[in-house]
C-alpha cells in the first residue's frame, strides 16, 4: 500500500512560510535606493535598519525552540505570521527612518524563524518517500521566492507604490493563518523545557548587533575609522564567544552546541556559509552591475536579474526528480560549483557594451543553476548526523539559520568594501594614464564639446565634456572593480570544484 501523500494544507504551510521570507527580504534588498529617498534614510542610517533587522532576528532563532515548547508549533507559526504582518503595516505606513526601523525590527520577530518552522514542519510527515514531497514544497518556495522578488519590487518602485512591497507581505502573512491549523498545538513538560537565561541573551544579541552593525558600516566608515570598526568587532566577537561558551557548559542550553560538534554537521555549515556570502555579495553587486556599471534601467534591471534567477526555479524541478534516484552528492556540488565559476567567468568578460539576452543572461541564469543546486543538496545532506534527536536536529537549523543572518550580512560587506578600494584603485590608475596633453584624450574631448556646442555655449560645452569624461572615468572604473570580483568568485569556485572532487566527509 503506497504511503499516504501529505495534507495540502501542511504542503501549503512549509511553502509558504519560505516564500514569504526570502520574497521579502529580496524586496527589500532591491529596492532599499527607492526605500531610503521614500523614508528619507541616508545610507548609513539604512545599514543600521539592515544590521538591527538580522541581531533581531538572530536572537529570535536562538529562542525559537524555547517558545515552541511553551507554545506549541501552531501558536507559534500564527505569532510569528501575525508579527510579520504587523511589522510590514508599520513599515508601509512609516514616513521617517525611526518608524522604518521600528517596523523592520518587529517585522524580524515574525520572519527570523519562518525558515527553520518550515523545515521542521516536514519533520510531521512520517519518514518515508512522502517527506521527500515537503522538502519539494520548502524549496519551491525558496527558489521562487529568490525569482520573482527583483522583477515585483522593480515594478512597485516603477509605479511609484513603494509600501505596496509590504502591504503584499502582510497579505501573504494573513492569508497563510487558516492553513496553519494543522499544525501541533502540544506543548513540552516544563521538566524537559530549556532554559533561557538573560545574561547569555543579552550576550548574544548584543554580539551579533556589534558585529552586524560594523560589517554593515565598513563601507562606510573602513577607512575614516578603522580603530572604532575593529573596536567593536572585536566587542561583538568576545561577546558572541561567551553566549558559545556559556551555553556549552549550561545543563539546560538553549542550544545544545556540543552536540553538533561532529565532521559531517561542520563541513555543510561551512558549504551554507560560503552560499550565504555567495548570496549576500552576489546580490548586492549584480543589480549595481545591471543599473550603474551597464545604464540600465530599475524596470529592465529588474526584469533581467529575476528572469536569470528563474533558471534556479527549472534547475530545482530538474533536481527534484534526480534527487530521489541518485542522491549522492559529489556530481551536484561539482556541477553547482562549475555553474557559479562560468557564471562569474563570464560577467568578467562583459563586453563594453554587452546585450542583455547574449552575454548578461546567461551569466545571471548560471547563477541561478548554482543556488539552487547548491543549497538543497547541502540541507539534505548536512543534517544526517544530526537528525536522531528531534531537539538536536531543531538546534542545528537554528544554528544554520543564525550563521545565515551573519554570513549574508558578511557577503554584502566583501562586495561593498571591496568594490571600494577597487574603484578607488582603478579610477587612480585610469585618471593617471589620462594625460590632457595626448592627442586622444585632445581628440576625445573634442568630440564631446562637439556634440554640446549646438545647445550651449563653447566654453560652457568645454566643461561639460571634461565632467563627462570624468563621469565615464568613474562608470569604467567601478566596472573594472565589478570584473575583479567576479574573476575571484570565479577563482573560489574552481578551488570548491577541486575540493569537492577530494573530499571524503559529505558522500
Amino acid at each position: 500500500m503506497p504511503p499516504a501523500k501529505p495534507p495540502r494544507q501542511l504542503l501549503l504551510t512549509i511553502g509558504s512560510l519560505t516564500l514569504i521570507d526570502f520574497l521579502q527580504n529580496g524586496m527589500v534588498a532591491f529596492a532599499a535606493a527607492p526605500i531610503m529617498g521614500e523614508i528619507g534614510a541616508s545610507p548609513e542610517e539604512y545599514s543600521t535598519v539592515a544590521a538591527a533587522y538580522a541581531s533581531v532576528a538572530v536572537v529570535m532563532i536562538a529562542l525559537q525552540r524555547w517558545m515552541v515548547e511553551r507554545m506549541g508549533w501552531r501558536r507559534y507559526v500564527q505569532a510569528a505570521l501575525g508579527a510579520a504582518a504587523l511589522g510590514a503595516v508599520l513599515c508601509a505606513n512609516a514616513g521617517s527612518y525611526p518608524a522604518f526601523l521600528v517596523g523592520r525590527m518587529v517585522m524580524a520577530l515574525g520572519c527570523a524563524g519562518m525558515v527553520n518552522a518550515s523545515r521542521l514542519a516536514v519533520n510531521l510527515i512520517p519518514p518515508s518517500p512522502a517527506r521527500f514531497v515537503g522538502i519539494k514544497a520548502l524549496v519551491t518556495g525558496v527558489c521562487t521566492g529568490l525569482a520573482i522578488s527583483p522583477w515585483l519590487a522593480s515594478a512597485i518602485v516603477t509605479a511609484d507604490h513603494w509600501p505596496m512591497i509590504f502591504w503584499l507581505t502582510a497579505a501573504l502573512a494573513l492569508a497563510l493563518l487558516p492553513a496553519t491549523r494543522i499544525l501541533p498545538a502540544v506543548t513540552v513538560a516544563p521538566a524537559q523545557r530549556s532554559d533561557a537565561h538573560l545574561l547569555r541573551l543579552a550576550a548574544l544579541a548584543i554580539g551579533s548587533f556589534l558585529v552586524l552593525y560594523v560589517l554593515q558600516r565598513s563601507y562606510y566608515d573602513f577607512y575614516a575609522d578603522r580603530l572604532w570598526l575593529v573596536s567593536g568587532a572585536i566587542t561583538g566577537a568576545v561577546a558572541l564567544f561567551a553566549f558559545i561558551w556559556s551555553e556549552s557548559h549550561s545543563a539546560r542550553p538553549l542550544l545544545k552546541l556540543r552536540s553538533l560538534v561532529e565532521p559531517r554537521y561542520l563541513s555543510g555549515l561551512t558549504l551554507f556559509t560560503f552560499c550565504y556570502v555567495t548570496l549576500g555579495a552576489n546580490g548586492y553587486l549584480l543589480p549595481i552591475v545591471l543599473q550603474r556599471s551597464l545604464g540600465h534601467s530599475w524596470s529592465t534591471a529588474g526584469q533581467f536579474y529575476a528572469l536569470g534567477l528563474a533558471a534556479g526555479v527549472a534547475t530545482w524541478a530538474t533536481m527534484s526528480r534526480l534527487l530521489p534516484r541518485w542522491p549522492s552528492p559529489r556530481k551536484y556540488f561539482v556541477g553547482g560549483f562549475l555553474a557559479l565559476a562560468v557564471s562569474a567567468w563570464l560577467i568578467s568578460r562583459l563586453p563594453p557594451a554587452p546585450d542583455l539576452w547574449g552575454h548578461v543572461l546567461p551569466a545571471l541564469a548560471l547563477y541561478g543553476v548554482f543556488i539552487m543546486t547548491l543549497i538543497p543538496v547541502t540541507a539534505m545532506q548536512t543534517f544526517n548526523s544530526v537528525a536522531q534527536d528531534e531537539s538536536v536536529f531543531s538546534n542545528a537549523q537554528q544554528t544554520k539559520n543564525m550563521l545565515g543572518q551573519m554570513g549574508t550580512a558578511l557577503g554584502v560587506t566583501i562586495a561593498t568594501v571591496g568594490q571600494q578600494w577597487l574603484t578607488t584603485l582603478h579610477y587612480s590608475t585610469l585618471h593617471g594614464a589620462v594625460n590632457v596633453g595626448s592627442p586622444q584624450f585632445q581628440e576625445t574631448l573634442a568630440r564631446y564639446t562637439a556634440a554640446l556646442s549646438a545647445s550651449m555655449e563653447p566654453a560652457r560645452a568645454s566643461e561639460l565634456a571634461m565632467a563627462q569624461i570624468a563621469q565615464v572615468l568613474a562608470q569604467q572604473s567601478a566596472l573594472l572593480a565589478n570584473i575583479d570580483h567576479f574573476r575571484g568568485l570565479a577563482a573560489l569556485a574552481v578551488l570548491a570544484i577541486m575540493v569537492s572532487l577530494v573530499q571524503k566527509v559529505i558522500r
